[in-house]
């Protein structure tokens, strides 16, 4: 696994802080805690998330009936993995929160899965990788250049000959099956209607995708 990349923002910011506040009070989930860290694994259509909880020195799960509200958690880190894409790079997949009672903390994100459950989590307990299908929806909603796709999910796509949806920096747009887009700082706008492309008259864009998928 990569090392993370902590990131801020005034919109990360306000959501740590309203996740401690949340976290620590009597009820909460991290009541009477030193930390609790969540790790959440987000791909268009798909996420899992899993905490782990610092008590009297020794680290262990959460109460299984009590979890963040979804507002403060879930909808948040939606929010703030479209505020990270960058037209052409993507965004991330893996969002660690740390969080403690009296301090400030931190939001580390990671361009590749965390499959094992939690931070202590072993591998061969872990779940299983993004397949074809999610990879493709992740790029179609978050598209990147060819070049910016990762091994990973080039091995996922591969797996199953499914080609991906590409970022086309010229016209900031995303091209899959023929169809266009448009692409915004956010993300894809699937408010607009496609456009029908005619492969016969841009061919490199796709010859790129082959060779890059097939090794043709």
């Amino acid at each position: 696994m990569s090392d993370g990349t902590v990131v801020t923002s005034a919109l990360i910011r306000e959501g740590l802080e309203k996740l401690q506040a949340e976290t620590f009070a009597e009820g909460g989930l991290g009541f009477g805690a030193d930390e609790v860290i969540s790790t959440s694994v987000i791909q268009q259509g798909m996420a899992r998330r899993y905490e782990n909880v610092l008590r009297d020195g020794t680290w262990g799960f959460c109460d299984g009936f009590i979890d963040f509200s979804h507002e403060l958690m879930d909808a948040w880190l939606l929010d703030v993995r479209s505020s990270l894409y960058v037209p052409g790079r993507g965004t991330y997949k893996t969002y660690r929160v740390h969080l403690f009672p009296n301090a400030v903390g931190w939001l580390e994100v990671f361009d590749e899965e965390i499959l094992t459950k939690g931070i202590f989590g072993r591998p061969e307990d872990g779940n299983r990788p993004a397949n074809a299908a999610d990879v493709r929806s992740e790029l179609k909603a978050f598209p990147r250049t060819v070049d910016n796709i990762p091994q990973w999910m080039w091995d996922a796509l591969r797996a199953e000959g499914i080609t991906p949806p590409v970022y086309n920096s010229e016209l900031k747009t995303v091209d899959w099956d023929n169809k266009r887009l448009p692409v915004t700082d956010s993300g894809t706008d699937f408010s607009a209607d496609p456009v029908i492309i005619d492969a016969s008259k841009e061919p490199g864009i796709f010859s790129k995708i082959g060779a890059k998928l097939f090794g043709s």
